[in-house]
């Protein structure tokens, strides 16, 4: 009972300097109406990144004459490959034209957050957008920024015209205020009128003064000032364990971690996501990526089995003990059992609230250790070429291994990857289960 005693005084302790150190962090970062606009802007082109990395796993599996099933199906169809001009188009309405969509986006958001109009905020900010566009070459506008390499100037023209048009519009004297008989749509747009006008004036401005400094505009400036260094240290393994781990320890409290620093890893792997998916595109395989350490690449196929923690291996570590003599912690089983199926879809809030491992001075520890070997794994098997990485975005609901596989283009490799660092995790699991279990005979 002394030791129960001391487990327990000393989860107080460490739950103290969680609830004083990383609650504040967290609170703070989930009320700044800045992240809540790019997090929330990320969430909502989901559906096109998705569509996106989908054509692209399909011509690269499907469709190539060297992908995993495209190999056999060439013997039937010789032009298999010429199939892929049928799909290859969804690139240039979904991954290439992602600054677009998320200029006008984080402007909504923001103006959203502020109780004014959303829509026209949006139009104004990518309005914005192209007027700080790189300069015509030979009369037409260059397609260079419009993807992955325009995001970081998306995300600086939505917040900053968000946020001005936000302010603007609630002056009382840069409204114009149109009769009653006005149909309401005309007059909410004269009511923002002059905010609009200002905005895009004064970007004018700006794009003509940094002309003169670089007369190939914001977009070359930034990307040499502010995105490539960000890449350069998003590009390393490092950077997601470490996300990871305040992640992990968020969860561990009862916060949803990976949401609190979703914020974080959208903005900075944003650019690298859709280059990865853009260069899978023309290469027809996600061999050699130019950002394979990416927060998608490791967290998704490596930390994520079963849901954050791997908390698939806990069940399966649960389910193995349970048939040996001695097992007491029913509750353990019973909750197993129930999140088994959502489990294999990613889904684990029957784990993390049922057993609990939230606030559980056991399970906590392997809930955090999990995911940060697991990644490292991935990261140390990529690095040595022995498995791809899994670059496209298949949907986060869709089962291991076969994400894994669908995510690398048709890579067995890494799916049998995903299975090696899945059986590890259940080697990390067990022997805490066991202490939950030691601790109930203990109790009883």
């Amino acid at each position: 009972m002394t030791e129960l005693k001391k487990e327990e005084e000393s989860m107080q302790a460490l739950n103290r300097f969680f609830e004083k150190y990383f609650m504040p962090f967290a609170t703070k970062l989930n009320s700044i109406k800045g992240l809540i606009a790019i997090r929330d802007a990320f969430i909502q082109i989901f559906p096109l990144t998705f569509v996106g990395s989908i054509v692209v796993c399909i011509n690269v599996v499907l469709l190539s004459s060297t992908g995993f099933i495209g190999q056999f199906l060439v013997k039937l169809i010789p032009n298999l490959d010429d199939f892929q001009a049928v799909l290859a188009p969804v690139g240039n309405g979904t991954i290439n034209l992602m600054a677009v969509f998320i200029v006008f986006l984080i402007a909504r958001n923001m103006a959203n957050q502020y109780k004014v109009d959303g829509l026209k905020a949006g139009l104004t900010a990518l309005a914005s957008f192209f007027v700080l566009y790189p300069p015509k070459v030979e009369g037409m506008l260059t397609d260079s920024y419009l993807g992955a390499n325009g995001i970081f100037v998306a995300i600086i023209a939505g917040l900053l015209v968000g946020y001005g048009f936000s302010k603007l519009t609630k002056v009382d004297k840069l409204r114009i205020k149109m009769p009653e008989q006005v149909p309401p749509e005309v007059a909410k747009s004269f009511m923002v009128a002059i905010p609009s006008a200002i905005l895009i004036i004064l970007t004018s401005i700006v794009s003509y003064c940094i002309s003169l400094i670089e007369p190939a505009g914001l977009n070359a400036l930034v990307y040499a000032a502010l995105q490539a260094p960000i890449q350069s240290l998003g590009a390393t393994p490092f950077t997601p364990l470490i996300l990871i781990l305040m992640a992990m320890i968020l969860w561990s409290v009862g916060i949803h971690g990976t949401f609190t620093v979703s914020p974080i890893y959208l903005t900075l792997y944003a650019s690298m996501n859709i280059a990865n998916i853009s260069y899978a595109a023309q290469a027809g395989t996600t061999a050699g990526s130019p950002y394979p350490y990416t927060w998608f690449a490791l967290f998704e196929n490596y930390g994520c089995i079963g849901g954050t923690g791997n908390t698939l291996a806990l069940i399966v570590a649960i389910l193995i003990l349970s048939r040996k003599k001695g097992w007491k912690r029913d509750d353990y089983t019973k909750t197993a059992k129930i999140g088994f199926i959502p489990g294999l879809f990613c889904i684990n809030e029957p784990i993390i609230f049922g057993l609990p491992i939230v606030l559980n001075p056991i399970l906590v520890i392997p809930f955090i250790l999990s995911p940060i070997v697991s990644m490292g794994l991935g990261a140390l098997m990529i690095s040595t070429g022995f498995v791809l990485p899994g670059t496209l975005d298949v949907g986060w609901t869709t089962p291991q291994p076969i994400k894994a596989f669908l995510s690398a283009s048709g890579s067995w490799e890494t799916a049998v990857s995903v299975c090696l660092v899945f059986v590890i995790c259940v080697l990390i699991y067990l022997p805490f289960v066991a202490m939950a279990n030691k601790q109930q005979t203990q109790q009883s």
